[in-house]
């Protein structure tokens, strides 16, 4: 493949049929505004104006960073079907200059405005902060339908009116001038730590992803899968579940990570025996796992990291096991589905060969290990990694030609990742919103101690109404999203229960993401359907069983954190090595087959077996390897005889 054809092939997103083309002059403008947003935020991080004693404030930064980000979804993203899409419409204009006036505004007095005593604004920076928040909601909704803007709109209302609802939902009156103080000056509303969060961590990661895949790299991921997996039993559901899993950490979206990597592993799958529904469901599990798969998990860690107040390392680390575990039912369930229909893998000749593979790649494996060793051994900021693996990246991928960081794959890089993280960004700012709205009203406590009021003194009736209220919220919402209200509706009244934060945590993220696949919202289903020729709610019944462990493991972390590291060296080893002794009999049970096709009671011992060894514990530990024991020795009697 030409460089040409990688950078206009390069997948971006999953909404990248809905970008406006521009071309000539107006191509150079939306593409130099979006190239210059990337250098910014990376010479920003990469302490490039310090260096020259040129200082931005959190919300002078944030209000830069939201202000371009604005611009360039207007211009982008029609604002209906029917919207012109070879030029924006005269209301984008407007939108344009309404975002303009109402960011400038911060940009031009965040120093005087950061010392700011009053806490009700004036009627100009009413009519300002107004007009931010609409572009803001406007933004979102190009971006992400419906359900951002409605929640956002929803919290300013109650913001607004709480004062009228009677009972502990209702909260103090407050003036629109105290709530856009609130929402739009202080740092505390949209241009608070997300917004940054997003501009100066999430958004380089993002670019690093552009860059790996405009190289290549996404490519070589899915080769190299193959080429040490493609040829085993149900070879291609196993390489999809390893491509999909690295793609999906750096990706972020699993709706983007089915359609990209969907469009190969999914005929592999079908080619060699599997059913559509099956192969759907296997690389729409494999693909949602990415919010919990190291190093970058779809940028979630970043987010959990600054709400735990711990380094990003941490999270990673911290993530590895429950990543295994999640994984590791998957591929079990797909090996064992191989061996009951009598699957074989690819012929070596249908497969690319190992050693061509990483002589060809061998440097895509390098930035990676440079990430490890920035974050973990170093221990640099995650913002800052992110930029030295770029640099990284950039200087190993000259020692090939195919995979060369040209000046012309270098602007589409920036470009690709400033356009992927339109997303995320409109989502920041408009999360900023109900984040500020939930600090001023005092909404989120009570909810919390709501949760705690509604289960008494059960703690397993608090957990289900969590995982309850996670699935609804979740529905809809991008994971990112759900993840940053739940963690502040719904943690809390895990932590004052007892629970540990982190696992409070891990829980709703791990609860939110198995929403992607469960139906009724299940989306990840309907793309895997549209190219595996398959019914999508089909998919979805084959998903929950094959993504179990999202909903299993969760609770183990409510009751006994050793799976999140938390425990003496022992206690977490044994821990992980029955949970994953019980994760192969949950396996056995779920599909029916070890050495031979399962009886029914043989089933439910294993779904026993698995579920109570999943639990940390000595005693339940060895109850479900008795369990476990007598299946095996009931599959194998017959050779026993023999």
């Amino acid at each position: 493949m030409s460089e040409k054809d990688l950078v206009e092939t390069a997948p971006t997103d999953h909404f990248e049929a809905r970008f406006r083309r521009y071309t000539g002059l107006s191509g150079v403008l939306v593409k130099s505004l979006a190239v210059g947003l990337a250098l910014f935020c990376l010479l920003e991080v990469g302490g490039v104006f310090t260096s020259m004693g040129h200082y931005f404030l959190g919300t002078q930064f944030g209000a830069i960073f939201l202000l371009v980000v604005s611009i360039l979804i207007f211009l982008l993203f029609p604002a209906k079907k029917d919207a012109p899409m070879g030029h924006p419409a005269w209301y984008d204009y407007l939108l344009i200059l309404a975002s303009l006036v109402g960011n400038f505004y911060i940009i031009a007095n965040a120093l005087s405005l950061s010392q700011l005593t009053r806490i009700v604004a004036t009627p100009y920076e009413i009519v300002l902060g107004l007009l931010t928040i609409v572009t803001l909601i406007e933004c979102a909704r190009r971006c992400t339908g419906w359900a951002i803007p409605v929640l956002s709109l929803l919290f300013l209302f109650y913001a607004k009116f709480a004062y009228l609802i009677p009972g502990p939902l209702g909260a103090i009156k407050i003036s629109w001038g105290r709530l856009i103080v609130d929402v739009y000056i202080s740092d505390a509303g949209i241009y608070g730590n997300l917004t940054q969060l997003t501009a100066t961590v999430i958004i380089i990661f993002i670019i690093f992803g552009s860059f790996f895949i405009i190289s290549g790299g996404g490519q070589f991921f899915l080769d190299l899968a193959f080429s040490l997996m493609g040829s085993v039993r149900g070879g291609p559901a196993k390489a999809a579940i390893i491509g999909s899993a690295l793609f999906g950490s750096i990706s972020g979206s699993a709706v983007s990570n089915v359609a990209v990597t969907g469009t190969i592993t999914i005929p592999m799958m079908k080619k060699i025996g599997y059913s559509p529904e099956f192969a759907g469901a296997v690389e729409s599990v494999a693909s949602s796992g990415g919010g919990i798969t190291p190093p970058v998990m779809a940028a979630i860690a970043f987010v959990m990291a600054a709400f735990l107040g711990v380094p990003y390392s941490q999270v990673v680390i911290i993530a590895i096991i429950p990543a295994i575990l999640y994984y590791a039912a998957l591929f079990i369930q797909t090996d064992l589905r191989a061996a009951r229909i009598g699957l074989k893998g690819l012929s070596r000749s249908e497969l690319p060969p190992l050693g061509p593979t990483l002589r060809n790649g061998w440097q895509f494996l390098i930035p990676f290990a440079a990430l490890i060793v920035f974050l973990f051994i170093w221990r640099y900021p995650a913002a800052m990694s992110g930029v030295y693996t770029i640099i990284v990246f950039v200087i190993v991928s000259q020692t090939k030609k195919k995979t060369r960081v040209t000046p012309r794959r270098c602007v589409a890089a920036l470009y690709n990742g400033t356009k992927s993280s339109l997303e995320v960004a409109s989502m920041s700012g408009a999360a900023g919103v109900f984040l500020a709205v939930l600090t001023i009203t005092g909404l989120g406590p009570r909810l919390s101690s709501g949760l705690v009021a509604m289960a008494g003194t059960s703690m397993l009736a608090l957990v289900l109404t969590a995982a309850i209220t996670c699935y609804i919220m979740g529905m809809g919402l991008p994971l990112l999203v759900s993840y940053i209200l739940l963690s502040v509706l719904v943690a809390p009244a895990l932590v004052n229960y007892g629970v540990p934060e982190i696992a409070a945590h891990f829980f709703i993220v791990f609860m939110t993401m198995s929403t992607f696949f469960t139906p009724p919202f299940c989306p990840v289903a309907f793309v895997a359907a549209s190219i595996a020729n398959a019914k999508p709610y089909a998919i979805a019944v084959q998903s929950v069983r094959l993504g179990i462990v999202a909903f299993v493991i969760p609770f183990v972390f409510i009751y006994d954190p050793k799976l999140l590291l938390i425990g003496t060296a022992g206690e977490i080893v044994l821990s992980f090595l029955t949970a994953l002794v019980g994760v192969f009999a949950l396996s056995v049970g779920i599909e029916g087959y070890l050495f031979k096709k399962c009886t029914l009671p043989q089933r439910i011992l294993a779904v026993l077996s698995g579920l109570i060894m999943i639990i940390p514990g000595w005693q339940t530990d060895l109850l479900g390897a008795i369990l476990l024991l007598f299946v095996f020795l009931r599959q194998r009697r017959p050779v026993f005889k023999n």
